[in-house]
């Protein structure tokens, strides 16, 4: 998917009319812009740079053509391959000028008939969120120190929950958003537990009841956030458990609800795993043992005895 500037298409009617304008004529010293300017537009179109044209693209070619024929014709020297001056009042052809607007008008024609058909759509915007940074910038709901610690997979799906709910998909918003929770849900779970959970116990549930179990240890020194695990439950009692049900769907209000409430969720989850990870690189620094004594002084020494 890619944002559809539509703003090129006036531009492109603009340029192809702007051979015809009453302001230059057909003087050729005066039709080097126009027909320049029209030529790089237009071939934009046809490379698909704008969108993907079918069924106007061979008259797109063909007028592109025309154009090109026209150019080369007045403005490049046949010997030299190189431009050539224009001066004084010699004109265009006007049988050429009659046929290049002919083919600007069948372009025409067949560009209007497939944008007729073609799927552009716009899309309101969803709650607080304009349309824009759903479908784009999604993630960057994120604080960008946290992004490194929520899992790529995970910034993925928010995005895709982000375009979900750009277009009205609150169903597929709900399960996009879903799944970048649990993702990131098993990051939190390994910060406690201090490994990763083998397969059987990769499971939203069990997360659940193990971290809760872990928060009412009393001797341990850091213990799950109780918010984290009461949000956890609440998302798995009102918005996960209801989609198993085969012909379950979600509305847009509450997929809104839930992207929100997420994006608060995985960043609370994102802070614990920066210190947990970061405690972990501490723990695993070799001890220095202090019958060595200071490296730094030895060193110091042997630089005195070598003066």
């Amino acid at each position: 998917m890619k944002q559809l500037n539509s703003y090129r298409f006036y531009e492109l009617g603009a340029k192809l009319h702007s051979l015809f304008g009453t302001e230059n004529g057909a003087r050729i010293a005066d039709m080097f812009s126009p027909l320049s300017e029209a030529q790089t537009m237009l071939d934009g179109f046809v490379k698909g740079d704008v969108i993907a044209l079918t069924t106007s693209k061979s008259d797109a070619a063909k007028l592109l053509n025309k154009i090109g024929s026209i150019f080369n014709r007045y403005f490049i020297d046949p010997a030299t391959k190189q431009l050539k001056p224009q001066e004084g009042e010699d004109r265009i052809d006007t049988h050429e000028l009659a046929m290049l607007r002919g083919l600007v008008e069948k372009f025409e024609h067949a560009l209007a008939a497939e944008l007729n058909r073609a799927p552009t759509y716009i899309a309101d915007k969803c709650g607080i969120y304009s349309t824009y940074d759903l479908a784009e910038n999604a993630q960057e709901i994120f604080a960008e120190n946290l992004r490194p610690s929520i899992p790529a997979g995970a910034q993925s799906e928010f995005s895709s929950a982000g375009r979900a709910l750009a277009f009205g998909l609150g169903t597929a918003a709900v399960v996009h958003t879903l799944r970048a929770i649990e993702m990131t849900l098993r990051g939190y779970y390994e910060v406690f537990v201090g490994s990763v959970p083998a397969k059987a116990e990769r499971n939203y549930s069990i997360y659940i009841k193990k971290l809760a179990a872990l928060a009412d240890e009393e001797d341990r020194d850091v213990r799950p956030d109780r918010r984290v695990i009461q949000m956890l439950a609440q998302i798995k009692e009102h918005y996960r458990n209801p989609l198993v049900v085969s012909d379950a769907a979600a509305t847009m209000d509450e997929a809104v609800q839930l992207f929100g409430m997420a994006s608060a969720l995985i960043s609370m989850m994102a802070e614990v795993i920066v210190v947990g990870r970061r405690k972990a690189v501490e723990s695993a620094r070799p001890a220095l043992d202090p019958s060595e004594g200071d490296p730094d002084d030895d060193y110091n020494f042997r630089m005195k005895e070598a003066g």
